[in-house]
């Protein structure tokens, strides 16, 4: 006989289930078990993918969920003294009606019934709600924790019984007595009154195991989840801990169970009773097709009528050309085509859904992205304005967009401006119903790094023995190895695989556990659930009410989301959009803003001059810090090296600058062939007109299509579908292209071998080729942005501070970017600052919104005094125009040391304003309440009030004043300035060494990450605004810092080996050259400081040479061997080397390699002085 587990719990019981479902899957069928229950905690996280993992097996799934039911009702007022009875109940959908009603209850649980806080809420529901939905649902009486054997355990006997007799009354044959047996005494005290009330009542008994994991080798793991669950290590004596015995049991090991409290016969049926609840079972006839949504069309029209009319309306619109008829024909053609095709597919309702938001936000003038994926391919979506690229005239396909030879849903995802991207989701969540659009869940699973980091953690590994095994960690394309890899006999570090296979112990230990233990307990947890979230753009909207098809849940902010991820969504058909938050057109729309506001200049950011030169100069020169997509330092030197000349050539380097064309070297294949440095050649004549806008290189999926097409008389449809093929290369697939498509081209008249060649191309590349409707339009972002930063900078700029003011080290980068474009970034006005940063001729102004202690209605205040009764004249002036919110004197102080006020006292002594503020406070809360009371003074009837001052200086000369006083010291000013502002603004510590320290130390703090895999030593000029002294567990002292300098600051570390001999010099605003090695932990970037100078102390090597000298291939040999002869110890050589060349007009500076640096200066000079070269030694700092 068999057995069925009907208690299952999968690792979608986050962190209290070590199972995934496929792993779960195949232990059921290696037990011979015909079915399967999931019956995760309060949700319904995996149903779906129970249903996909068992298709095709012999394991039937059934769809469960332990729900937790109240004493009482849901709608009873919260009672804080009274704690509520939570129990257990496991509840099963026997059929589709089920499935829905478990549903329904499902998402009352957690959208009404959340009970208690953290760890410990619960998702809850009431009697009464079980009543309402109970067709079509098994329950049982649940674990330890359900309301019969709660009662039993308190004694209660009658209780327990009424409480069974009342679950038979409403379910019938459909609710079970649940006996379990994990070893405890309770369970031995429950099953007998279990089966007794059983009898009594007549119900049937089901024997479960709870089972959490998948066997009994996997009890450490699930333990070491449940500490990482509840923050505990597994040494901590007073935590959660289970029995061991909780993992998916055969029907053998379920007989051994009970034997010493129940009869056997009792054993054997319960165990047999799992198998009929199986058979109850009926199929889920819940994934779907494609589920149409049906749009609210005009009276008169259907779905595909109106359709079409929106399009050709709205082509005629782009072309301004009065009539459809006058429309060219290939547009017409196109656009008729197109229409047919979605017509046929049945997709006409979609694309109106589509475009009804996207005309929302349009005409409430939240911007919009120009597209996005293949939707910018379609001429339908550029024509109902859905996109903003013709893809006529960009050479865009519609069959990469929906391929009629392949029916499934289109795909459209839209990028909104981030900070109102909402209002878009409110507008469909009203037209729809709340009930029928919500977000979408993500779950995010535990990768190696992170469960090795977690693992370690719990079982009290030094953090310093976790950070260098998880930092051996490889990361490819944002994923990091897996640890079955790592300990592999092809690990990508040696190292981490011997600590595993030899079984050491880790080092300092306690208790002592060996890399094997730690590594093996990480491997059995990696790749499951740790927590749940919500996607950055799925929405999902409904025909119905999404509670009768999707468990539904809320996020932390409140907003209701599916518990099914994207792909099941989409398995039930259901209509999936993604409303994507673009920070970059929230700073486009900000510039326009700023442009108009400051200059008078309307700029449509989707109509600009694509022939701009000031554009493409830009593009030329890199300087493209806050440009679209291409404002890292490796991918502004390659658009240095392109000089892109129109839009296809920056669409083409967003689709090369990826990790397979990067490593096939087709990036300066691509440049040398757009400079004439390389020759360009084609396999075929056909192939020109395909390829020769992106110099003779498959670059896009498009080109693979039209090649298929135009050479191999391949549909279009088909093309795609051989896409496709290509991008999995299935042996079996592939083997059949690649006869239609040679035979195809050789039918045609291609030579069979040059056929051949090019289908090898193809299948080469088409992993690298990217999507170009795509890159088209994310290309177009590119180019507004670089537009608006070239023809008016200052209006981007403060556009692109306002946007990141949240991220400090942006800011600071954008800062600097500034000052490098000859544009001040000046200190907050009180007369001249918005509540953003502020464009002004040549300069941008803080925002009085970045000054620390001022809130929102301050600055609203401030502005609308200004703007109604003009600028402030002192600070008693400002004192007296405002009211309580803004007279307060932490409000002042920080205007005060902020610099905000310096403009309203002559010498601006912001001192002297701090000393005077208490005084004038109180003078002017005085006059306030006697204007209050309608007393006034004198000069309140001359006309002078608090709304319209006089315009003489005089004005408030009988404010009371302090006792004058020097001001701060400049290091006290600037160290003010940044703690109410977050950076450094009218000066820095470092702008003195600035212009020369590049030569020095060229690796700017904003550019540290592009050294993380850098095998060298990397050299920066930097101060310490942070130093945090740590003891380790030996005694020595380390150092945990901040980094900083004009570009930005970084995390950074100094381990006891070096802060023994430098840790003089690690010490809180110390300027210093530091060298060390960049690396990554936890994603972030950390500077490892090896070795530190204080800059004071930086000394460098001058050498003068003419520029003949400087060319002379035997010269430059002398000086090299000069340098290598005075070296010194290479360890110890930091000093660096800068030749001074001599040309006719100006003098440049060249920085000689790391490898050329020397240990001490004053010889190597000697040394280059008697071999006749001009040497001297200079220092970055002079006294």
């Amino acid at each position: 006989m068999s057995f069925v587990g009907l208690h299952v719990h999968s690792d979608y019981s986050l962190l209290d289930g070590a199972s995934q479902l496929s792993q779960l899957v195949n232990k059921a069928e290696e037990l011979g078990m015909p079915a399967l229950a999931l019956t995760d905690h309060g949700v319904m996280y995996g149903a779906v993918e129970l249903l996909k993992t068992c298709k095709g097996r012999k394991v039937k799934p059934i769809i469960g969920n332990e729900m937790y039911v109240i004493d009482g009702r849901l709608s009873d007022p919260p009672d804080k003294k009274k704690r509520i009875k939570k129990y257990h109940q496991v509840t099963l959908a026997k059929n589709t009606q089920g499935y829905r009603n478990l549903t329904k209850l499902t998402s009352a649980s957690h959208l009404q019934g959340m009970r208690g806080k953290g760890i410990f809420a619960r998702p809850c529901i009431d009697k009464d709600l079980l009543v309402q939905y109970h067709e079509g649902l098994i329950t049982t009486s649940a674990c330890l924790g359900g309301e019969v054997p709660q009662a039993i355990l308190q004694g209660q006997y009658d209780a327990a019984r009424a409480a069974a007799q009342w679950y038979k009354n409403v379910f019938g044959d459909d609710y079970y007595i649940e006996i379990q047996d994990h070893g405890s005494r309770e369970d031995r005290i429950v099953n007998v009154e279990l089966v007794r009330i059983a009898e009594e009542l007549n119900i049937e008994i089901i024997a479960t195991n709870d089972s959490h994991y998948i066997s009994c080798y996997d009890v450490e793991a699930h333990d070491a989840l449940l500490c990482i669950l509840t923050g505990k290590r597994v040494t901590d004596e007073k935590r959660l801990r289970y029995s061991g015995t909780e993992y998916l049991k055969s029907a053998d090991e379920m007989r051994l169970l009970f034997r010493d409290h129940l009869p056997e016969d009792v054993i054997e049926r319960a165990i047999a009773t799992t198998l009929e609840v199986a058979a109850k079972i009926e199929p889920y006839d819940i994934l779907s097709p494609p589920r149409p949504l049906d749009y609210p069309v005009p009276i008169g029209y259907n779905d595909d009528d109106y359709m079409a009319k929106v399009a050709r309306d709205g082509l005629v619109d782009r072309f301004k050309c009065g009539s459809y008829d006058n429309i060219s024909g290939e547009y017409q053609e196109r656009l008729e085509y197109e229409i047919k095709m979605m017509q046929e597919m049945g997709f006409a309702s979609y694309f109106l859904v589509v475009w009804d938001y996207i005309k929302f936000a349009r005409d409430n003038n939240i911007p919009v992205g120009p597209g996005r994926g293949s939707a910018a391919g379609s001429l339908v979506a550029y024509a109902m304005a859905i996109t903003n690229i013709d893809p006529v005239h960009h050479g865009l396909l519609f069959e990469r967009f929906l391929n009629p030879e392949r029916k499934s849903m289109p795909d459209i995802d839209t990028d909104f401006c981030i900070s109102r991207r909402e209002e878009v989701i409110d507008y469909v969540t009203q037209k729809y119903g709340n009930d029928r659009v919500a977000q979408i869940i993500t779950f995010n699973r535990m990768t190696s790094k992170a469960v090795l980091r977690d693992v370690g953690r719990v079982l009290d590994i030094p953090l310093k023995e976790v950070d260098f095994m998880a930092k051996k960690i490889p990361t490819m394309r944002g994923k990091p190895a897996k640890l079955k890899v790592m300990i592999s006999e092809d690990s990508p570090d040696p190292e981490f695989s011997k600590r595993y296979i030899d079984d050491m112990t880790v080092p300092n230990s306690d208790p002592p556990i060996t890399y094997r233990r730690w590594i093996d307990m990480a491997m059995r947890i990696e790749g499951t659930n740790k927590s749940a979230g919500v996607h950055a753009a799925g929405v999902v909207i409904s025909a119905e009410p999404l509670d009768q098809l999707v468990p539904l849940q809320r996020n932390a902010d409140g907003a209701v989301i599916t518990q099914y991820y994207m792909e099941d969504v989409e398995a039930m058909g259901l209509l999936k959009m993604d409303f994507l938050g673009l920070k970059n057109l929230t700073m486009i729309q900000k510039t326009v803003e700023l442009i108009e506001e400051y200059r008078g200049e309307k700029i449509d950011p989707d109509g600009l001059d694509m022939q701009n030169l000031d554009t493409y100069k830009l593009l030329a020169k890199g300087d493209l810090e806050g440009v679209f997509q291409v404002e890292s330092s490796g991918m502004r030197q390659i658009v240095r090296d392109l000089k892109p000349s129109n839009l296809e050539d920056i669409s083409s380097i967003l689709a090369l600058y990826r990790p397979g064309p990067l490593d096939a070297g087709l990036i300066p294949k691509f440049i040398n062939r757009k400079h004439g440095r390389e020759r360009i050649e084609y396999e075929h004549p056909k192939l020109e007109t395909i390829l020769n806008e992106t110099y003779g290189i498959l670059c896009y999926q498009e080109q693979i299509m039209k090649i298929a097409q135009d050479l191999a008389g391949y549909s279009l449809g088909q093309a795609d579908l051989l896409r496709r093929c290509m991008g999995k290369k299935k042996p079996d697939e592939m083997a059949k292209y690649q006869e239609t498509f040679v035979g195809g081209a050789v039918d045609r008249g291609v030579d069979p071998k040059t056929a051949q060649n090019l289908w090898d191309q193809m299948v080469k590349f088409a992993e690298y080729c990217f999507n170009k409707s795509h890159s088209t339009a994310y290309g177009y972002v590119t180019f507004q942005t670089a537009y608006l930063k070239a023809n008016y900078p200052v209006e981007y700029m403060a556009a692109l501070l306002t946007v990141n003011s949240s991220n400090q080290d942006k800011v600071q980068k954008y800062i600097a970017n500034c000052q490098s474009m000859d544009i001040t970034v000046e200190l907050p006005d009180i007369n001249r600052s918005g509540e953003d940063f502020t464009p002004l001729q040549d300069r941008i102004l803080f925002g009085l919104s970045a000054v620390r202690n001022v809130g929102e209605g301050a600055i609203g205040q401030i502005i609308a005094v200004r703007n109604s009764s003009g600028p402030f004249k002192s600070l008693a002036d400002f004192c007296d125009r405002v009211d309580g919110a803004v007279r307060n004197r932490r409000v002042l102080e920080a205007m005060v040391h902020c610099g905000a006020l310096d403009k309203l006292e002559p010498q601006a002594n912001r001192r002297q304003m701090a000393e005077d503020l208490p005084l004038i406070l109180d003078w002017a809360q005085s006059r306030a309440k006697d204007r209050d009371s309608g007393q006034g003074n004198l000069f309140d009837l001359t006309g002078g009030g608090s709304t319209a001052p006089k315009q003489d200086s005089n004005t408030f000369e009988s404010a009371p004043k302090a006792p004058a006083v020097v001001d701060y010291s400049p290091q006290e000013r600037l160290k003010r300035e940044k703690e109410l502002l977050g950076f450094y603004v009218s000066d820095h510590p470092l702008k003195a060494v600035q212009r020369s320290s590049w030569v020095l130390a060229p690796v700017n703090v904003a550019d540290m990450g592009d050294y993380v895999d850098y095998k060298g030593t990397v050299s920066a000029i930097v101060m310490l605004p942070e130093v945090k002294p740590i003891i380790t567990k030996k005694g020595d002292a380390m150092a945990i810092v901040i980094l900083e300098d004009l570009s930005g600051q970084v995390d950074g570390v100094v381990f006891p080996k070096a802060f023994a001999r430098i840790g003089g010099y690690i010490q809180p605003d110390a300027r210093l050259m530091v060298w060390g090695k960049v690396d990554r932990r936890d994603e972030q970037c950390q500077f490892i400081i090896d070795d530190a100078e204080p800059v004071e102390a930086v000394r460098m090597v001058m050498v003068e040479l003419d520029a003949g000298i400087a060319k002379d291939i035997q010269e430059q040999q002398r000086l090299k061997t000069v340098l290598q002869d005075s070296q010194g110890d290479l360890d110890q050589a930091k000093v660096p080397v800068v030749a001074i060349i001599h040309g006719q007009q100006r003098r440049q500076f060249v920085r000689l390699g790391a490898q050329f640096r020397v240990q001490n200066p004053e010889i190597t000079v000697q040394a280059l002085l008697e071999r006749n070269f001009q040497a001297r030694v200079s220092v970055l700092v002079s006294e």
